[in-house]
């Protein structure tokens, strides 16, 4: 035999990594991990329920409230720019004021509930404004200011009435804490048609 012969290679058994059907617990454990990490997350929270609408009673004051407001806002810009009193134009731009306050508090309750605020007057809200639009001078002041006192008397006791009997606490609350505003609204209309009278029967 020749001892310079080559030998053939030893036959060394195949890894099992080459094997098919032999893979690294470790692998499988990698590849698991995203699928466990999926289901460790939490799920997302269910979707809030919608809004309860209004109790009827308490959506027919909303819907008051908000075309008083609504009015009162455009009758109050018209003074403010038109009557040349500046007690009236005072008065005019308090209550302009006060409303848009009112009525953007009376929208974050309703929003609550999904309803929406109407925005549009009334035909007859519409055509007081519109004569208003047409004078000028003391015509203008006195129609105006009766308008508020007439107004007033009449959104007084509605708010009165929703700050005892409505089922809603926010709307319980506004209407109660709205009450005493439109009170002293009518107080101070009332007291510019006294001061007008006393300053009338002193100079004539």
């Amino acid at each position: 035999m020749n001892p310079y012969a080559r030998r053939p290679s030893p036959k060394w058994p195949a890894p099992r990594w080459a094997s098919p059907r032999w893979i690294p617990l470790r692998w499988i454990w990698v590849a698991l991990l995203p699928l466990a990490a999926c289901a460790a997350q939490p799920k997302p929270p269910p979707a809030p329920p919608p809004p309860p609408p209004f109790a009827e009673a308490d959506a027919d004051f909303v819907g008051k409230a908000a075309h008083i407001d609504t009015f009162e806002i455009a009758i109050s810009q018209l003074a403010a720019s038109q009557s040349a009193n500046p007690k009236i134009k005072s008065y005019a731009t308090r209550t302009g004021t006060d409303h848009t306050a009112n009525r953007d508090r009376l929208g974050t309750i309703a929003d609550q509930h999904g309803a929406t605020l109407p925005t549009d007057l009334t035909s007859d809200e519409n055509d007081v404004l519109n004569r208003l639009k047409t004078e000028k001078g003391r015509a203008f002041d006195h129609d105006f200011i009766h308008i508020q006192i007439e107004g007033h008397r009449e959104a007084l006791p509605l708010f009165q009435t929703a700050a005892r009997n409505a089922t809603d606490p926010a709307l319980k609350s506004y209407a109660a804490d709205t009450a005493p505003v439109i009170q002293s609204h009518l107080d101070m209309a009332t007291a510019l048609v006294q001061h007008k009278r006393h300053h009338d029967r002193h100079h004539h």
